[in-house]
């Protein structure tokens, strides 16, 4: 094999010069190409080309030929030193990848080497087994990178500006994680709950009830709300959301109803109140234990609490008359959901049963939060929605754990800044989920439970449950977001970080504990197979505006 190139002086363990030779100057090496060092040691090191810097002596500011140049006279440019020097990012030894502990030494030879050839040797893999062969290395074509599912409980993370072709890399990661190899010709599927805010993935729940499959996945259901007209379509597979507060403990109930009622903020006052209250209501014979429902439900039940309220918010009784004028209005505040958009009156199918068979035969449920499956609906009912989801998921989880039963969930969200908001840079008014997906970011990891946060703007999620996430899919974004990425993701190489807001259609740099190299790798987004076109928000401009010309 012919070299293309030799170390220079100084090299160190993280990064090299290297001299190209004259056959692989003018293009024939080009930024972010891998490269391999064969040092005198008989050691292999992958590296890197973090930038290429063409040298003529002939042509330096403030040299000899400066007035030569000014006068657009000819150079004898054949008599000049040319040469190129490339800076090489040092990643690992191979095959294996691990660590260079060792720098080269000047004087090594640099090779090509061929990634889709020795991609499982480069990565160290014997068998498939839960790995997602995943896209290809940017400038490589049959070079996939592989993706361990064992990372997945860890959180992780799609960054990308409108256009970048975030949704789509979704939709393909979807794709690979309904037909994940297990063995022995055994092919698995992730359990699913998908927060579709633009009718991005509604297209799987089309494909799945024309094609009878989806991979490995038996069932793809899509949950929108009572009012929706796609309630009279799809009878089979469409599911209307609603609320069963029944599902609730006494305290989180008052938590959802304090924190609806204030946008987000939980006063503690009047949370006691409200388990007061209800703990009343069951002494009393008012409502059973753990039929909260119909307290909102019922005219009657919604009469006496107000009443049992005005009784404990009298003077020298438990709760405050302030509190209590608080409390009051928090209730009707909080019957509106029922009132205006029927979530507790609709037989509720998002409840624990709902999340036993989804984890049990590895489902899928799209909470379509589009304009189709969410007509008129504001976002303080769609946080109301995701704050109630959130808490039966813990739950569950929780007895999973406490049970043994191991059990996997991923719980995708679009427009995740909507849903767990950093409030010292995006006050979107109302902040009713943050805190229940906190919870989720904190401690969901410890029972398979996983968030995955998708968003143009990683700035304006909270800044607890972005930091754990621990592998980020980041396609070109905004300047602004540049250091708070960087930051979330534990940093980046200074050829990758320069180039966020410049990454074209469908590249995307992977870095964290997925992605199976020690180092982020830039690829491209392999093409969706099962549902190849994204048709949602695409648009037809001049072909609309002839049609209405006519």
């Amino acid at each position: 094999m012919k070299p293309l190139g030799v170390i220079l002086t100084e090299p160190s363990t993280q990064v090299a010069k290297c001299q190209l030779f004259e056959h692989a100057e003018k293009g024939k090496i080009r930024e972010g190409m891998f490269l391999q060092v064969h040092t005198t040691g008989e050691r292999k090191i992958l590296v890197r080309v973090a930038s290429i810097i063409p040298q003529n002596e002939f042509f330096v500011a403030g040299d000899a030929w400066t007035e030569a140049r000014r006068k657009q006279q000819e150079i004898p440019t054949d008599l000049a030193r040319r040469y190129e020097i490339c800076e090489l990012e040092l990643l690992r030894e191979v095959p294996g990848l691990g660590e260079v502990s060792i720098p080269p030494y000047p004087g090594d030879k640099v090779y090509e080497i061929d990634i889709s050839k020795d991609i499982k040797a480069i990565f160290g893999i014997k068998k498939d087994d839960g790995i997602l062969w995943y896209g290809s290395l940017l400038g490589y074509e049959k070079a996939p990178i592989p993706l361990t599912i064992e990372a997945i409980p860890m959180h992780f993370a799609v960054f990308g500006v409108t256009g970048s072709g975030k949704s789509y890399d979704v939709g393909a990661l979807i794709e690979e994680l309904v037909k994940i190899p297990a063995g022995n010709n055994i092919i698995l599927s992730m359990p699913m709950i998908i927060i579709d805010s633009n009718a991005d993935y509604v297209d799987y729940h089309t494909f799945f009830k024309e094609k009878g499959s989806f991979g490995a996945c038996p069932s793809v259901t899509r949950y929108v709300f009572p009012n929706s007209p796609i309630m009279k379509t799809y009878q089979s597979s469409v599911r209307p959301i609603a609320i069963n507060l029944n599902n609730l403990s006494i305290r989180e109930l008052a938590e959802l109803i304090v924190t609806y009622y204030s946008g987000g903020e939980k006063n503690e006052l009047q949370i006691t109140g409200i388990e007061l209250l209800i703990e009343n209501m069951i002494f009393r014979g008012d409502v059973a234990e753990g039929s909260f429902q119909t307290i909102f439900t019922n005219n009657e039940t919604f009469g006496r609490a107000l009443s049992r309220l005005a009784a404990l918010s009298t003077r020298n009784t438990p709760i405050h008359s302030a509190t209590g004028a608080a409390i009051q209005r928090g209730l009707e505040k909080f019957r509106e959901i029922e009132s205006q958009h029927r979530l507790l009156s609709t037989k509720p199918f998002l409840e624990k049963g709902f999340i036993d068979d989804l984890t049990t035969n590895r489902g899928i449920a799209i909470i379509d939060f589009s304009a189709d499956g969410a007509p008129g609906i504001p976002l303080s009912i769609k946080q109301l929605v995701i704050s109630y989801l959130s808490s039966i998921l813990y739950q569950r989880f929780t007895y999973y754990k406490t049970e043994r039963e191991e059990r996997y969930l991923i719980f995708l969200m679009e427009e995740a800044q909507n849903y767990c908001p950093n409030l010292s840079r995006y006050d979107i008014g109302y902040s009713l989920a943050r805190e229940k997906l906190a919870t989720i970011a904190t401690q969901g990891r410890k029972f398979g439970l996983s968030l995955c946060l998708v968003s143009q703007r990683p700035s304006f999620i909270d800044p607890v449950v972005l930091s754990m996430c621990n592998t980020f899919f980041i396609h070109r974004v905004a300047p602004d977001d540049i250091s708070y990425i960087v930051r979330a993701c534990g940093g980046l190489p200074a050829s990758m970080e320069r180039r966020l807001t410049r990454l074209e259609l469908g590249e995307v740099i992977v870095t964290g504990q997925m992605n199976m190299a020690p180092f982020p790798i830039v690829i491209k987004i392999p093409r969706r197979k099962m549902v190849p076109e994204h048709v949602a928000g695409k648009t037809d401009v001049l072909g609309g505006l002839k049609r209405l010309s006519k």
